[in-house]
């Protein structure tokens, strides 16, 4: 089934090439708004469902990054991947547009492949956040932990909102020079910090412990959700990451703490996946980030490093898990 695209533009003209272009890739399901107020209140009356938002970013009344902000203000909307479409060239209006939850750009007039690509890796970052997603509430429901908590860190690192938007500034060759690293608080879900309270506090002291690593200017870290945080460094090769990624993993060792699992404990630990540079986009990277630090959860051992394969990409392309 065809991935639902809302596409939010005010000129007819481009809504009738954006509609056109779709279809030559496969993209049928399309829902077009002239209108980014009527997009916004069919958004938030629930009367319109997305996969991926496709939104111009000059329009009259409301502007795609104040539209942006809004959808993003949205809980159940808060990860569906917008693009921009703009024929601007301010990076300026573009810092803007990811501060407000943008996840990446396309330049009017727009290469169909380029749109094509960022969208699939946009869908691919979704679905796996998705398939994650899933297994937490699963294990949510089983524990039937009481309250609600909102899951905090502290600003020792930085937002998602803030990493995403400094990634996708980037120009395309430096993106092809980009490293990441995820990491993830080792433990299973399922046996381990049953309230979520207790998981937040296991958060704050992770990035406590990851804040005091020196790193070098021009990298990034942030938190990215829940027990992941992911690590930005550009001109670093395989060997660079992985020393960098044994950093904080023996920074949290070092610490000596411990995390309390029903009757036990166990020490405090991450674990880390390294993704090279690559010709991948970002989102694409991230990915395959996530699926490997989650795959290495379940056959590793705590504190290990391993290694994003395009496998685990392609995969989570084609819905497999």
């Amino acid at each position: 089934m065809s991935p639902r695209i809302i596409a939010v533009d005010d000129s007819d003209i481009a809504q009738d090439f954006i509609s056109a272009t779709l279809s030559e890739l496969g993209f049928d399901d399309v829902v077009s708004f002239i209108d980014p107020r009527s997009a916004l209140d069919a958004i938030e009356s629930d009367e319109a469902t997305a996969d991926l938002i496709l939104m111009d970013i000059m329009m009259p009344d409301i502007d795609g990054i104040e539209l942006c902000a809004r959808i993003r203000a949205l809980d159940r909307w808060s990860d569906v991947p917008i693009i921009m479409l703009t024929s601007r060239t301010d990076m300026g209006s573009l810092s803007e547009a990811f501060m407000a939850g943008a996840n990446d750009y396309v330049t009017k007039p727009f290469n169909r492949i380029e749109l094509q690509a960022r969208m699939r890796s946009c869908l691919r970052l979704k679905s796996e956040l998705d398939r994650r997603r899933l297994g937490e509430n699963r294990s949510a429901r089983r524990r039937a932990a009481p309250g609600v908590y909102e899951a905090t860190v502290p600003s020792l690192l930085g937002s998602k909102s803030g990493f995403q938007g400094h990634l996708m500034s980037l120009s395309p060759a430096m993106q092809k020079n980009l490293g990441l690293i995820v990491f993830r608080i080792d433990g299973d879900r399922d046996q381990s910090d049953a309230a979520r309270a207790q998981r937040q506090e296991l958060q704050r002291r992770v990035a406590g412990l990851f804040g005091k690593v020196e790193i070098p200017a021009q990298d990034g870290f942030a938190h990215w959700e829940d027990d992941l945080f992911v690590y930005g460094a550009l001109h670093a090769d395989r060997a660079q990451l992985e020393a960098r990624a044994q950093q904080f993993i023996s920074a949290v060792a070092e610490a000596s703490a411990t995390v309390k699992e029903g009757w036990t404990s166990r020490p405090l630990s991450v674990s880390a996946c390294v993704v090279p540079p690559s010709d991948a986009a970002v989102a694409t990277s991230l990915a395959r980030g996530i699926q490997g630090v989650e795959s290495a959860g379940i056959t590793s051992a705590p504190g290990s490093i391993c290694l994003a394969t395009k496998d685990i990409g392609h995969q989570a392309e084609n819905g497999q898990h």
